[in-house]
């Protein structure tokens, strides 16, 4: 197909970077997905994070952001193209484009902020429906959340809901800090929404289980719970940090159940992927999560 005619979207995938978290992985789907769509009309531009080798595809043009700051205030130096597409509401860079659509995965600042910065918050994410031609979202929860508390104008709002990759039949590692005995398992951003502090309580009426609770610990609240742990001399509760995709099979296939107690989940992958394994599934009645 002519070059001229074709037309040209940029999916901004800047949460390659942090792959073993959910926006991460959400990223990682995209990629691997616009990459091998067999589609002549169609060629991507994929904004990558400097870190990141670039990805080689006859539908795809690979653009690393070397400098966000530069980007972000001079964005005529960002790719002109057809249609813009930021994959999640935290996507700050953006090049005025004939169409843009806009992927909002939750507004979970509304149980986590108050007062002026709570407003901020959803002043931001109403700056980005005015601009936007179109709106996804990734369950009827969190649309019907868009609609409570933003201004669509009109505008179109459609649920897509998140491709989740089979890992039940991929090899996994047991991790080395895995002990040997009966374990329940947990992962996410170790943030104050995810509530997993109140499983340290639960855990000492069950002294002949485990837990692990996984991901990215370089919050606050990891501290806290990290403090709790120690202050009320729980053995049997581990905060491991972040994981390895192949840990995580492991940890999956092995754990007796799989325990998610969060308050702000747009979708949460993680119980789908739990129960790809069969595993028993103990959720909190918050968000989208019944």
């Amino acid at each position: 197909m002519n070059k001229a005619k074709r037309k040209n979207i940029l999916i901004d995938l800047s949460d390659l970077k942090h792959p073993n978290c959910g926006f991460g992985q959400i990223a990682i789907n995209y990629s691997k997905r616009f990459a091998n769509l067999p589609i002549e009309g169609l060629h991507f531009f994929y904004l990558l994070p400097n870190c990141y080798p670039k990805i080689h595809s006859k539908n795809v043009t690979s653009v690393l952001v070397r400098n966000r700051k530069i980007r972000k205030w001079f964005p005529f130096t960002l790719p002109k193209v057809d249609i813009w597409h930021s994959v999640n509401q935290y996507n700050k860079l953006y090049r005025q484009s004939p169409k843009f659509i806009f992927t909002i995965h939750d507004l979970n600042f509304l149980f986590e902020q108050e007062g002026q910065k709570r407003q901020e918050f959803l002043q931001r994410i109403q700056q980005k429906i005015d601009k936007a031609t179109i709106i996804t979202t990734i369950s009827h929860y969190v649309a019907d959340e868009i609609k409570k508390y933003t201004n669509l104008n009109g505008k179109e709002i459609r649920v897509i809901y998140n491709g989740v990759e089979r890992i039940d039949q991929q090899e996994g590692k047991q991790p080395k800090f895995a002990t040997g005995r009966p374990f329940f398992f947990t992962i996410g951003e170790i943030r104050t929404k995810k509530n997993f502090h109140l499983l340290v309580d639960v855990m000492k009426f069950l002294p002949e289980y485990d837990l692990y609770i996984c991901g990215k610990d370089s919050f606050q609240y990891a501290d806290e719970i990290r403090t709790q742990i120690k202050e009320k001399a729980v053995g049997n509760v581990f905060v491991t940090g972040m994981i390895e995709q192949t840990e995580k099979i492991w940890l999956y296939r092995n754990c007796q159940a799989f325990l998610f107690p969060s308050r702000g989940e747009g979708f949460g992958l993680p119980v789908i992927e739990a129960m790809q394994f069969g595993k028993a599934v103990f959720i909190s009645n918050y968000t989208c999560l019944p």
